[in-house]
């Protein structure tokens, strides 16, 4: 079978489309990618903003890249670059995730940074259940956006799952939003497991109502 070739500029095109990132170069050829040099606001961390670039082309491309070969570096643009991506600056990054088991308790931890604040909160299950820490990861990062709109149970979990879809592999959230006016509704994040499935599962929460959340903020600097 022919391998095949996958235009440079096409590359570069598809991870200037991730969150966050302004300028890609790409160095290598249509059947390999040598290297990736980013120019990147500094609202996500450079070692998930990696993650998505890895993900990305093995995902849409099927590209195999050593993250060592993927460079990031952190750009804070001028103030006609915010005022113009004002939204993009308020929707809430996942700052890091960790989770740890023990033989009866399972217990996870999620940072997310929201207008230059960062909101921690964790989650944790004894007797280990055996619905897996999934659950778990999703909850924190839910309780983090609570505290953001500064209301307990604002987002609550419905349910999340990772599935396989061919080759790739997907984490989906399932949240109900309860307003206090007007009719709550169910929001779907999804978001492609890379390296780390419980980072993906956070992004799936977090793409479930990062739409969403702005429309409830208040009093934000």
């Amino acid at each position: 079978m022919e391998e095949q070739k996958v235009p440079l500029s096409e590359v570069e095109r598809a991870i200037q489309c991730i969150d966050g990132v302004l300028k890609a170069r790409v160095v290598g050829d249509e059947r390999s990618v040598a290297e990736v040099h980013v120019l990147a606001r500094p609202s996500k961390p450079p070692k998930l903003l990696v993650r998505d670039i890895e993900t990305l082309l093995k995902a849409k491309f099927g590209l195999e890249v050593d993250h060592k070969k993927i460079s990031v570096v952190a750009f804070d643009v001028g103030e006609n670059d915010r005022a113009e991506s004002s939204y993009a600056v308020q929707r809430p990054v996942l700052w890091s995730v960790s989770w740890r088991k023990s033989m009866n308790r399972a217990q996870s931890e999620v940072e997310i940074r929201f207008m230059g604040k960062i909101y921690r909160a964790s989650a944790e299950e004894e007797g280990w259940s055996g619905r897996g820490w999934n659950h778990l990861i999703a909850e924190a990062t839910l309780d983090c956006l609570n505290q953001i709109v500064g209301v307990p149970s604002f987002f609550a979990l419905r349910g999340v799952a990772v599935r396989d879809f061919g080759d790739v592999e997907v984490a989906l959230s399932f949240v109900d939003c309860r307003p206090d006016k007007g009719p709550g509704s169910m929001l779907v994040g999804t978001a492609l497991v890379g390296d780390e499935v419980a980072e993906a599962v956070a992004r799936a929460t977090l793409d479930a109502v990062n739409r969403r959340l702005i429309l409830y903020v208040e009093n934000q600097p």
